[in-house]
């Protein structure tokens, strides 16, 4: 452990700064007045109401379900306009709701409150930190959810690009089929329709990007301590791994193509060590601040929530880790995404015909470690992982991505040795 000792006071420092820049960020968005908001919000009424909480792009397929449900419950949060100081409004992130809410889901409830339906009370939900609401609020004074999904869109597409071309710079373009099948598998197209599945895919592009840039001028660690982070500010818990397994990748590719051939398993861990501490830790950060400087009772409230969601229990039926993990599976049972899969497989080792197969054993061990990331996540995360499989179901593209990039590589290894002879 003496690496985490060396730099815990830079992470301590980092945590603290981070929880600080958040908070400030949140108030600033909270003292927007919310007139033009509520005026997009009920612009929005009618996809909500056409589309209902979970729809799916493409009936009968349950990996394109959006999750219109948690994009109504971000509305509600990001247009409440009660008389708190933006101070208290940050940390406890109040929305309005109705008495005995379990009885209808959150769509209605919202639309409800927008049609000034009698009966709404204060409500708060605290255990996150909610931080999509520093680019929501500013948004939905502009525009509406449609508008909001087509810029999300077009940002997610232009970033996709952009992590393609330098994919292309780094001399990575035989790497691009398995990041192509990767997107597809997790729904890309889908992605952008929903304001939840959103911020975990950016992120997950943005770090990817950065770590392409600037391999090897960079502190690796430092930077999946931010990602997870950023992670925990962004995400409402949905398919949170994603953004640690996908840039682990894109950093082995990096070390592979310098020539760096000793350490991968080691990189993995630290990194991923760092990454928890990001996640886990700028949670916890939320919680403490909520229980020192508000009169609610957050920690309690949100280790309630994670015996819940880490539980064996769903609607009071016993859950296996196996059929966690089937249920998940199950969501990529449908031919185009196993055709899809089968396809770029078969063009990998299509190339190795007439060739010998040598690889760099501790690389592809790291690549290993990586993929069975989304399992252990199951393992930890059970009923969550269970009733969301529909969401959660995405981190398994780590596990495709960490496959495929590592039946590449051993490919490259044997063209490498062939040109230096």
């Amino acid at each position: 452990m003496r690496f985490f000792f060396k730099d815990a006071g830079k992470v301590l420092t980092v945590l603290i700064a981070g929880g600080m820049a958040g908070l400030i960020l949140l108030m600033i968005v909270y003292a927007i007045p919310v007139d033009r908001m509520l005026v997009n919000a009920r612009a929005s009424i009618e996809i909500f109401e056409r589309e209902g909480p979970s729809p799916q792009t493409i009936i009968g397929y349950e990996a394109t379900t959006l999750d219109n449900y948690t994009d109504a419950w971000m509305f509600r949060n990001a247009f409440y306009d009660g008389r708190e100081s933006v101070f208290q409004k940050s940390l406890n992130v109040y929305y309005y709701g109705y008495h005995k809410e379990e009885l209808h889901n959150v769509c209605e409830s919202m639309i409800a409150y927008l049609k000034v339906t009698e009966g709404y009370e204060r409500q708060s939900y605290a255990r996150y930190w909610h931080g999509y609401l520093i680019f929501l609020k500013p948004l939905l004074c502009f525009f509406d959810y449609g508008d909001i999904r087509g810029i999300l869109r077009l940002t997610e597409m232009s970033l996709l690009m952009y992590l393609c071309l330098l994919f292309e710079r780094r001399r990575f373009a035989r790497f691009l089929p398995a990041l192509a099948v990767t997107m597809f598998c997790i729904g890309f197209y889908d992605i952008g329709q929903s304001m939840q599945y959103s911020w975990i895919f950016l992120i997950t592009v943005a770090a990817s990007i950065y770590l392409l840039k600037k391999y090897p001028v960079m502190d690796g660690k430092m930077l999946f301590l931010a990602v997870g982070m950023c992670t925990s500010y962004f995400d409402f818990l949905t398919y949170p791994v994603f953004t640690l397994g996908i840039p682990l990748i894109v950093l082995l590719l990096c070390r592979f193509s310098s020539g760096e051939k000793k350490g991968a398993v080691k990189t993995v861990l630290y990194h991923s060590i760092f990454w928890g501490i990001g996640y886990f830790g700028f949670w916890l950060e939320k919680w403490i601040l909520c229980n020192l400087l508000t009169e609610e009772n957050v920690i309690e409230e949100a280790f309630l929530s994670i015996t819940e969601r880490v539980g064996r229990q769903v609607v009071d039926q016993p859950i296996g880790y196996m059929e966690t993990v089937f249920e998940n599976f199950k969501v990529l049972c449908k031919y185009p995404y196993a055709l899809a899969i089968l396809g770029v497989t078969a063009l990998i080792l299509w190339g190795f015909r007439k060739k010998r197969l040598k690889t760099d054993w501790e690389h592809a061990a790291a690549c290993l470690i990586v993929a069975v990331y989304p399992f252990i996540w199951y393992a930890v995360a059970l009923n969550h992982s269970y009733v969301h499989a529909f969401m959660t179901y995405r981190d398994l593209g780590i596990s495709i991505f960490a496959g495929l990039c590592m039946l590449e590589s051993m490919k490259e290894i044997d063209c490498n040795e062939r040109k230096e002879t």
